[in-house]
């Protein structure tokens, strides 16, 4: 395969529009992109990641993961790692989602724009056009499902069970 250079619009879901376009070599794996996302958008690359192929409606489709899911019991999951970008996506038009951080749910809409030829002596990943502030990586509150409410009363929720001795009943430990 000739190696061509996917140009790609990176939109990321906030109320303020900003998106980016990067070039990028074919042959790059999705490990490649997801790398130039983060940098693109100035963040720290910390959090865990995972693109997923899309339809026209921005559906999720097969996940590529940046973990290796098969030790784990998942098989047949593909990885950024080990998938180039060229064994996925083929022509201009086709969607990708692209998360980061499940923890603030960071979505960003992926589209490729175009395949052209390499410039000579242009060194890829490449951002090639930048509109709008990127967000503050951690601006975005955290998924309700993950937060956790430490200033509950958590008395209420416990049930003594029979045997159960009380801490407060021993005047003194030794």
């Amino acid at each position: 395969m000739t190696n061509n250079i996917f140009h790609f619009r990176v939109l990321v879901d906030q109320a303020e529009e900003a998106f980016r376009d990067i070039e990028i070599m074919s042959s790059d794996s999705f490990e490649d992109l997801h790398l130039a996302v983060v940098k693109a958008f100035e963040f720290s690359g910390d959090e865990i990641a995972s693109f997923y192929m899309s339809n026209e409606d921005w559906d999720k489709g097969e996940e590529i993961t940046q973990m290796d899911m098969e030790g784990m019991g998942a098989e047949g999951i593909k990885t950024m790692k080990d998938t180039p970008l060229h064994e996925m996506v083929f022509e201009p038009g086709q969607k990708l989602l692209y998360l980061y951080d499940f923890m603030r749910m960071w979505i960003f809409f992926v589209e490729l724009v175009s395949i052209s030829e390499p410039e000579a002596d242009q060194t890829y990943p490449l951002v090639i056009l930048t509109v709008g502030d990127a967000p503050n990586e951690s601006s975005k509150e955290l998924v309700e499902s993950f937060q956790i409410d430490f200033d509950g009363d958590f008395d209420d929720d416990f049930e003594e069970e029979e045997g159960f001795e009380n801490i407060d009943d021993y005047d003194e430990i030794i």
